[in-house]
C-alpha cells in the first residue's frame, strides 16, 4: 500500500513542483513517512520519477485502448470523433494527470529523459491502430477521401498533443469551440470527394 501512496503523491509533486525543485522530503511528508523509508521502496528520486512516468503512460494506454475497443464498431468518422474526444474524457476529471503531463510534455522528463519518452511511444501502438483502422474502412466504404495513410495517423497523433495543450491552457468553454471548429475542418477534408465534381 505504502508504494501505491508514494507513487500517488509523488504524481502530484512532480506535477507541481516539476523535477528539478521537486524534494523527497515533500512527497515523503505527503505519505505520512520520513524521508529514509522512500528508499526501501525506490533507489533515487530518479527511480521514483521513472515509476510516476511510467504508471502515468500505463493509465494513459489503458484508458485509451479500451476507448479504441468500445467505439470499434462505430462508424470509421464517428470513430474517430470518439477517439479525440477521449483526451478531454481523460484529463478534465484527473487534474494531477494533466499538470503531471504537462510539465513532462513540454518542459523536462528528467535525468532518463530519452527512455522515458520511448515507454510513452511504445504504448501508442494500439491507438495508432485503432486510428488507422477507423481511417482504413472510411476509405474501403468510400466515407474519405484516399490518401497517405501514415501520414493521417500522425496527424490524429499530433492533433491529439495539442488538443492536450488546448485543454491545459485554456478555459473549457474555449476549449470546446477550438475542439468542436477543429473536429469540423478534419472532418470537411476527409470527407472532400462527396463535393467533387463529376466528371
Amino acid at each position: 500500500m505504502t508504494r501505491a501512496q508514494i507513487l500517488t503523491e509523488a504524481r502530484v509533486v512532480f506535477g507541481r513542483n516539476g523535477y528539478a525543485e521537486a524534494s523527497l522530503r515533500e512527497i515523503a511528508e505527503a505519505v505520512g513517512i520520513k524521508t529514509p523509508s522512500l528508499y526501501a521502496h525506490f533507489p533515487s528520486k530518479e527511480a521514483l520519477y521513472a515509476a510516476v512516468y511510467a504508471e502515468v503512460s500505463v493509465e494513459h494506454t489503458a484508458f485509451f485502448d479500451d476507448l479504441a475497443r468500445a467505439s470499434s464498431t462505430l462508424p470509421p468518422l464517428e470513430r474517430l470523433g470518439h477517439l479525440l474526444g477521449g483526451i478531454e474524457a481523460y484529463y478534465r476529471d484527473r487534474p494531477d494527470l494533466a499538470e503531471f503531463s504537462l510539465r513532462a510534455a513540454v518542459a523536462e522528463y528528467g535525468p532518463g529523459g530519452r527512455d522515458l519518452r520511448e515507454i510513452f511511444l511504445d504504448s501508442e501502438s494500439d491507438l495508432a491502430g485503432a486510428v488507422r483502422q477507423a481511417y482504413d474502412e472510411g476509405v474501403a466504404s468510400g466515407d474519405f477521401i484516399a490518401g497517405d495513410p501514415d501520414g493521417f495517423t500522425a496527424l490524429v497523433f499530433v492533433l491529439m498533443d495539442g488538443l492536450f495543450l488546448q485543454l491545459t491552457h485554456y478555459a473549457p468553454d474555449v476549449y470546446r469551440a477550438r475542439f468542436d471548429l477543429a473536429w469540423h475542418h478534419l472532418r470537411t477534408m476527409l470527407r472532400a470527394a462527396d463535393r467533387s465534381p463529376e466528371g
